[in-house]
C-alpha cells in the first residue's frame, strides 16, 4: 500500500473522531439537554414557599407575604404559556396564593398549616396538569415529551405530598420513584414496555387524585 493511500486512512480516521462530524451522542447526552428546565418548571417555586413559610415562623409577616407573592408570580406566568382550556387551573392557584399573601401581611392567618395547605393545593394543580400533558403525548406517540411531563408531573407531586405532611415512603413514595425511572426511559427513547409504562403513567395519575381528595377535604 502506497505512503500517500496510508495517509489518506488514517486521516479519515481522526475525521471520524472530531465532535459534530458525524458522530451521534450518546443516550444520556441527547435527555439532558431535552428535559433541561422541565423539572424545574415543577419545582422553581418550592424554594418561595420555603422562605415564605420560614419567614411565618420568625414573625416576619411582610417577607412571608412577598415570598406568597413571588410563588404567585410565578403560576401567573404559566397562565399566558398554556392553552385556553388550562388557563382556569393556573388562575385559581394563583388567585389562591395573592389572597393568603394580603391575609399573612394583615396577621389574619394563624397557623402555618394554612400557608402548608394552599401550598400543597398548588403543587396538586402543577401534578394534574403535567399528567393531563403526559396523557395527550403518550396517545400521540410523542415519547420524549411524555417522559418530560411524566417527570414535571411527578416532581410536583412528591412537593405537594411534602406540603399536605405526607412520609415519602409507601405507596405514593413508591409511585413516585417508578414514575421517574419510566421518564427516563422514556426520554432515553429506549427500556420500556408499552403496558407496563400505560400502568405505571396511570398509578401516577390515582396518587395525584388522591392527593387532590386530601387538599379539598383540608380546606373544610
Amino acid at each position: 500500500m502506497g505512503y500517500k493511500k496510508i495517509m489518506f486512512i488514517i486521516g479519515l480516521g481522526i475525521v471520524s473522531l472530531l465532535p459534530g462530524t458525524g458522530v451521534s451522542q450518546s443516550p444520556k447526552e441527547v435527555p439532558a439537554k431535552i428535559s433541561e428546565g422541565k423539572v424545574g418548571s415543577a419545582t422553581e417555586p418550592e424554594e418561595d414557599f420555603q422562605k415564605a413559610r420560614e419567614s411565618f415562623l420568625k414573625k416576619d409577616l411582610k417577607a412571608s407575604a412577598a415570598a406568597i407573592r413571588k410563588g404567585a408570580a410565578y403560576f401567573m406566568k404559566l397562565q399566558t404559556q398554556v392553552e385556553e382550556k388550562r388557563e382556569q387551573t393556573f388562575y385559581a392557584s394563583q388567585e389562591a396564593m395573592s389572597k393568603l399573601a394580603d391575609r399573612v401581611e394583615k396577621g389574619a392567618v394563624n397557623s402555618v398549616q394554612e400557608l402548608d395547605r394552599v401550598f400543597a393545593q398548588t403543587f396538586h394543580a402543577l401534578a394534574q396538569y403535567h399528567y393531563l400533558k403526559t396523557m395527550e403525548s403518550w396517545t400521540k406517540k410523542e415519547t420524549t415529551k411524555a417522559g418530560q411531563e411524566l417527570e414535571a408531573a411527578s416532581a410536583a407531586l412528591a412537593r405537594g405530598a411534602k406540603q399536605a405532611g405526607e412520609k415519602m415512603k409507601g405507596k405514593v413514595g413508591s409511585v413516585i420513584e417508578d414514575s421517574h425511572l419510566l421518564a427516563e426511559k422514556l426520554i432515553q427513547g429506549a427500556g420500556w414496555a408499552d403496558a407496563e409504562a400505560e400502568k405505571q403513567i396511570k398509578a401516577l395519575g390515582v396518587e395525584i387524585d388522591k392527593l387532590g381528595k386530601k387538599v379539598k377535604a383540608s380546606k373544610k
